[in-house]
């Protein structure tokens, strides 16, 4: 048995409920250019230090999380 209650649960969507999170796509670049370089790396030969890469791609996850996040902030004001 189920019972409506008003004003608990809103069905209707918000526009920020429609769009995906810029730390979702983010991660989700982040992941398909490590495996990128993995597969060009055993396909071609290249070899690089894994330590600058996982630097550089870190610092770069980084500053894009704290662009999105304030572009967020501010489009929400």
């Amino acid at each position: 048995m189920s019972t409506l209650y008003p004003g608990k649960h809103n069905p209707t969507k918000h526009d920020d409920d429609a769009r995906p999170r810029a730390g979702t796509i983010i991660w989700g670049v982040l992941a398909i250019v490590i495996g990128l370089l993995v597969l060009t790396g055993e396909l071609t030969g290249l070899v690089l230090d894994p330590v600058l890469v996982v630097m550089v791609l870190l610092v770069g996850t980084g500053v894009a999380l704290i662009i999105c996040g304030i572009l967020s902030m501010n489009r929400r004001n």
